[in-house]
């Protein structure tokens, strides 16, 4: 009975990984105006189905999903801006950063916690991806790298992903929940 359960939740963490990528995918070659030129983009739908896969599965799932996915994102990286720090900070810790709304496991229905894993999610996305463009581009640009990369690249399209994701999942969350609910009883 305990290995169907875990089953459902990997297939479903691995569904929402895929549209995870689909939505990135969809919105980097469909809405190419809302790309940021060195990754990134305005919308990042694609922050949603991670961040719901830490509020139904928990920690592991949420982190191993979103690390997975970063792996993913990395596919779609505009070529010669993966290197060093970049590649762990960027992608694989930016991204994973959404799986940290596995410490509210079972609280999407509850407001508060909505919020606040999100705004965790995204804070710490924010801070990783900065501090990549900070070490990045002190190395080859002659301006305030800390200025560029927290102020003018990074807390723009964070900030507006973070609020899109948040507004979503708080008018969707109860129907996230009661279509998992249905989706996990084991027969």
């Amino acid at each position: 009975m305990k290995s169907s359960l875990e089953l459902k939740r990997l297939i479903m963490s691995s569904a929402l990984v895929a549209i995870a990528f689909a939505i990135e995918l969809l919105i980097k070659f469909v809405l190419p105006m809302f790309n940021m030129p060195f990754g990134g983009n305005f919308i990042g739908l694609s922050m949603l189905p991670m961040v719901i896969v830490g509020y139904l599965y928990g920690f592991r799932y949420g982190i191993i999903a979103s690390f997975v996915y970063g792996v993913f994102e990395i596919i779609l990286a505009p070529s010669g801006y993966i290197v060093g720090w970049s590649f762990l900070l960027d992608y694989l810790v930016g991204f994973t950063a959404y799986g940290l709304t596995g410490l509210f496991v079972g609280k999407l229905g509850n407001l508060k916690y909505v919020i606040i894993g999100v705004l965790i999610a995204g804070v710490t996305r924010y801070l990783s991806v900065s501090i990549a463009g900070v070490i990045f581009w002190s190395d080859v640009a002659n301006f305030d790298a800390f200025f560029y990369s927290f102020i003018t690249y990074n807390l723009g399209y964070n900030l507006s992903t973070t609020l899109i994701t948040l507004g979503i999942l708080i008018l969707i969350r109860k129907r996230i929940i009661l279509l998992n609910d249905e989706y996990l009883k084991v027969n």
